[in-house]
């Protein structure tokens, strides 16, 4: 007898939180994948969005920031699937 009388079945919270760092993680690694393909050619907006983070007056609007990466993943996603 286990002596908790809990059952361990399913993963319990231990695995959901393993599952969302592994999401995360993976949001994470989308991000790193854009921005390594992404241009340099806003330099002026880089500048000002740079004083604005040392000023600590910049907000950006996190949802947006989520939907962006989504879509550029997901728009990835589809040219690789048309490709292979």
């Amino acid at each position: 007898m286990s002596g908790s009388g809990k059952s361990h079945r399913g993963g319990g919270p231990r695995k959901a939180e393993e599952a969302k760092e592994s999401a995360a993680d993976h949001l994470v690694a989308v991000a790193h994948e854009v921005l390594a393909e992404t241009p340099d050619v806003r330099t002026e907006k880089l500048r000002a969005l740079k004083r604005q983070l040392e000023a600590g007056t910049y907000h950006p609007d996190e949802g947006a920031v989520a939907e962006g990466v989504i879509r550029e993943y997901l728009s990835k996603t589809d040219r690789q699937d048309d490709q292979g």
